[in-house]
């Protein structure tokens, strides 16, 4: 048994972990995919909004070779860290419940060989949200040729492609699309983009739009895919955009099914949490995105990971370390 079983190896599960070890406490870390599995899966050429300094752990520093981290340095600084800080991280092993209570919880797992149970004294979920976008909830989005995930712009080079979304995810896949000889429309049901969106890449979006590079379609709510494109509702009408691939980039919500299934209280859409984010399962803890429902702006690497060093505090005084 251990002290602490974290799910979930992002940038707030290896936080946790280190936390925990250096307080003493015996860990162990699920993880579905492979370690910052959150960060291989942005889009390969995905530089980040924040400062390096803002998204280290453990006091390691995170080197980049401009003012902003990429994706491929992120991913390969958080992987280094968890191998210099010698965490225990059993990766594409994914949690698929949570029995017990606190001081003999038991976590139940599956990885290739089929079902385990990991017995622990308290457990954290930081299963992040990146695994889970939003759907349009429309007919056809289940189609071949809808995509939730974006990595690259070079399989769509030379077909029509719609973007739906309107902050920094879309804005940036369409520009990427776009720089990857694709034809790009971008779909949103907003007058314009969010205002939100990055400062470096509002100005390139508005520009490649004024020239007619990219298609900015506003106000358009889909109804409908089709193996031909969307259907769209505009306030002058139903009308129909012609695509060979749809990506749909409208955000995301916390993987939050082992906190709802462990049967810990909801306000909203929100897990009740304690200022030590303690959920009201005893014992059980949610830190970083899992705890925020559909509220993915609100957390952030930079915050996750002071959630990591409050819950591991509390756990430790419990157990006296």
């Amino acid at each position: 048994m251990v002290d602490v079983l974290i799910v979930g190896a992002g940038p707030v599960g290896l936080a946790a972990g280190i936390e925990a070890k250096r307080r003493g406490l015996s860990h162990l870390i699920l993880e579905r995919g492979t370690v910052a599995e959150t960060i291989y899966r942005f889009p390969r050429r995905m530089v980040f909004f924040s400062e390096s300094k803002n998204i280290e752990i453990g006091g390691h520093p995170l080197v980049s070779q401009g003012p902003k981290p990429t994706r491929l340095e992120a991913l390969l600084y958080y992987q280094k860290v968890a191998e210099r800080e010698g965490l225990r991280v059993l990766t594409y092993t994914e949690a698929v419940g949570i029995e017990g209570e606190e001081g003999a919880f038991k976590v139940l797992a599956r990885d290739r060989f089929g079902e385990k149970a990991f017995p622990a004294r308290y457990v954290v979920v930081a299963t992040g949200y990146f695994g889970n976008p939003n759907r349009l909830g429309v007919p056809g989005e289940d189609l071949p040729h809808v995509f939730y995930r974006y990595e690259e712009a070079a399989p769509f080079f030379g077909r029509k492609v719609a973007v739906v979304g309107g902050s920094n995810s879309a804005v940036e896949v369409a520009l990427d699309l776009y720089r990857g000889g694709a034809q790009v429309a971008l779909v949103h049901r907003g007058k314009w983009v969010r205002p939100s969106v990055k400062y470096w890449l509002l100005p390139d979006f508005e520009n490649r739009v004024k020239e007619g590079s990219i298609l900015a379609v506003m106000e358009a709510k889909v109804k409908a895919i089709t193996l031909e494109g969307l259907i769209l509702e505009r306030p002058q009408g139903e009308e129909f955009l012609e695509a060979d691939f749809i990506l749909v980039q409208i955000g995301y919500r916390a993987e939050d099914r082992l906190l709802k299934e462990a049967g810990v209280r909801y306000e909203g859409e929100k897990p009740w949490l304690s200022s030590e984010w303690e959920t009201s399962r005893k014992g059980l803890f949610a830190i970083g995105s899992s705890a925020y429902g559909p509220d993915t702006r609100t957390v952030f690497i930079e915050n996750g990971r002071e959630h990591a060093r409050v819950a591991i505090a509390a756990i430790a005084r419990r157990l006296g370390s």
